[in-house]
């Protein structure tokens, strides 16, 4: 039977690998990109797929929307360390990210089909298209950041 300071050795140790865990994923976090700049790349992203493609000779000017969200990567990853690159990740490349991944190819597919040519369409199809990209972008971060802290975990030096 364990005594009571072997318990609390246990309940100790196991706090800290909660406290380790905890920190781990927020240290991935804080290495990413802003929350705000993910939702902007969707949002530009599906106005420009959009309009591109209701209105093609018309639109191609609005890819210069991406400058400013270039500009705005460059200074908000200026200052954040580099991340690690996954080396030897097997479950990124066969788990969720590969999968939420390949779902938004077929979107992105899917959603070339669906010819609008009313406004009311287009704004329809620039909300299918936002609200669905951004569920699957931000399944895949959350795998992609899963996998690197997995992988942290899992390195030793």
């Amino acid at each position: 039977m364990d005594s009571p300071e072997d318990r609390r050795n246990q309940e100790r140790a196991a706090k800290l690998l909660q406290s380790v865990a905890h920190d781990s994923r927020r240290m991935v976090k804080a290495s990413g990109s802003p929350r705000g700049l993910l939702t902007s790349v969707i949002a530009v992203s599906a106005f420009v797929f959009t309009l591109c493609q209701a209105y093609p000779p018309r639109a191609y000017w609005l890819v210069l929307l991406y400058l400013p969200l270039i500009a705005w990567y460059a200074l908000a990853q200026r200052g954040r360390a580099k991340p690690r690159a996954l080396i030897n990740s097997p479950h990124l490349l066969a788990g969720a990210y590969a999968g939420y991944f390949f779902v938004c190819i077929l979107l992105i597919n899917c959603l070339r089909f669906w010819e609008a040519t009313q406004v009311e369409e287009v704004l329809a199809k620039i909300l299918v298209t936002f609200i669905s990209a951004m569920f699957l972008v931000t399944k895949m971060q959350a795998a992609y950041n899963r996998a690197r802290v997995e992988d942290g975990n899992d390195q030793t030096n």
